[in-house]
């Protein structure tokens, strides 16, 4: 009996679909799409934001840089060394190793953490602005190129550049949130 019931459920759901579909698909829409990576990263708001973040993690970047050269000249002199300098020279290196490690990780962390900070707010904020974009285009839908990627390809393999909000979506944004 319950099975039953589940079939007339099924039957009756795929019935209403068959006969919503046609009248859906019948219907004109009016499409755009976007490259919302590609808008938001072209504002003139992230470029700032990226150019400030390079250059507050620039120091910690020169320091693991100058870690890294300072292993290469341990490693070279370890090389070359007598044995009761050998074990000095080694020990040398596997703290700065470990320090720099540390600092890699926490710099890694911290940086990903300033990207996510940074793409929340512009995230929505583009969001908003693509909306009203399409609202004042009269689009039904907007669809970001990367839903549209071919999966084998990566890529969209055909699109009207009459449709693509990309440009005029960092236009917009510029516009209405204008870099200090």
């Amino acid at each position: 009996m319950r099975m039953t019931r589940t079939t007339k459920m099924f039957s009756t759901l795929v019935l209403a679909a068959g006969l919503w579909l046609p009248c859906v698909a019948s219907a004109q829409s009016k499409l755009g799409v976007i490259d919302f990576r590609a808008a938001l990263q072209n504002t003139a708001e992230f470029k700032k934001k990226v150019d400030a973040m390079q250059a507050v993690f620039a120091p910690r970047q020169n320091e693991l840089q100058r870690l890294s050269q300072e292993l290469q000249e341990i490693q070279t002199k370890m090389q070359t060394a007598q044995p009761q300098d050998a074990a000095q020279l080694q020990a040398e290196g596997q703290a700065k190793q470990r320090e720099a490690q540390r600092l890699n990780e926490d710099l890694e962390a911290d940086v990903q953490y300033e990207q996510e900070d940074m793409l929340r707010g512009a995230s929505q904020r583009m969001r908003d602005v693509i909306s009203k974009i399409a609202t004042a285009k009269g689009l039904d839908a907007v669809i970001s190129v990367a839903a549209l990627a071919d999966p084998f390809e990566g890529r969209v393999m055909h699109l009207n550049k009459a449709i693509d909000l990309t440009d005029d979506a960092t236009a917009a944004y510029d516009q209405a949130h204008p870099v200090q």
